[in-house]
């Protein structure tokens, strides 16, 4: 049976009452909050887009998808205390993709980890937009004990803003334009992350 209550034995301690994903951000939300800028001055929230692909009893089960703002707690947590209560089961095997429009902090990554090593059936894949302080020693050595753990780290490319913007967005059937420099600042995001990993 999926959902093990609002905490699970060693794992990331009592959470806040449970709160629930949002089907999708808006398109002029999206494209503040997830543009790929090298200085992302005034954003101040984070967004989580998610997708949970599991199997059950080695058949595939049809994927979950939402989106998390940090809001009171951090995306990531959310997401954590959503999943463990709502979705997680021995039995089940899981791949959970993020899409972060600001990489894990230090304490959540301390979280994630927790987390990852006392449910070894859940499998995580991050796609960041930018890197959260990424010159801070805490902030480095979080991204990289997730690296260690197998978490994929990866930086989002023009490929993942697009498959965003058709599956969390409501975009009102408008095709995907992205904006000036993406690739550009995508190649400055994804060295900074290998540099933080190497």
């Amino acid at each position: 049976m999926a959902g093990l209550g609002h905490a699970c034995e060693g794992c990331c301690g009592q959470m806040p009452e449970i709160s629930y994903p949002m089907e999708g951000l808006d398109p002029e939300t999206f494209f503040f909050e997830f543009k790929n800028l090298p200085y992302a001055y005034g954003r101040k929230s984070s967004y989580l887009c998610f997708q949970v692909e599991r199997e059950q009893h080695s058949s595939p089960v049809p994927s979950d998808c939402g989106v998390f703002k940090n809001q009171p707690y951090h995306a990531e947590l959310r997401f954590l205390n959503w999943f463990r209560a709502e979705k997680l089961s021995p039995y089940e095997h899981y791949d959970v993709t993020w899409f972060l429009s600001w990489s894990p902090c230090s304490t959540c990554a301390k979280k994630i980890a927790i987390f990852l090593s006392n449910h070894k059936n859940v499998r995580l894949s991050i796609f960041v937009s930018r890197i959260y302080y990424f010159w801070k020693p805490a902030f480095r050595q979080g991204l990289q004990e997730l690296d260690h753990l197998g978490v994929q780290l990866d930086a989002m490319s023009f490929h993942d803003f697009k498959y965003c913007w058709e599956n969390f967005v409501d975009n009102q059937e408008m095709p995907f334009r992205c904006w000036k420099k993406v690739h550009q600042n995508y190649k400055s995001v994804l060295r900074k992350l290998n540099e933080i990993l190497r």
